[in-house]
């Protein structure tokens, strides 16, 4: 099987964990594939807004917001907050920082 190719790196304040994310997995998809525990309740489903993460650096380097990805954020505890996006609607082209409390690396 052919590994995928890396899209970007995901460094997150404050915490200071790093790890790559693939050109074909969400930022919450990439921290569950690497043992890093990433707030959610729906576990990547667009459900429950809580893998938000406020964008640092890099906003260039993200896919688009969606419409069910604004629609969420809305609702949500960022819902005035600009920067904030979905980790689990979230792709990277290219290196990324965000600010997202509660994450962290297994071990």
């Amino acid at each position: 099987m052919e590994r995928s190719r890396m899209a970007g790196r995901i460094r997150v304040l404050p915490s200071g964990v790093t790890f790559h994310v693939a050109d074909d997995e969400s930022v919450f998809a990439a921290a569950t594939r690497q043992g890093v525990r990433w707030p959610s309740v729906c576990q990547g489903d667009c459900e429950c807004g809580v893998c938000y993460m406020v964008v640092e650096d890099g906003a260039d380097r993200l896919n688009p917001r969606s419409r069910q990805e604004a629609d969420r954020l809305a609702l949500g505890l960022k819902a005035n907050e600009p920067r904030a996006r979905l980790a689990c609607r979230t792709h990277l082209h290219g290196d990324v920082t965000v600010t997202r409390r509660g994450v962290r690396a297994h071990g």
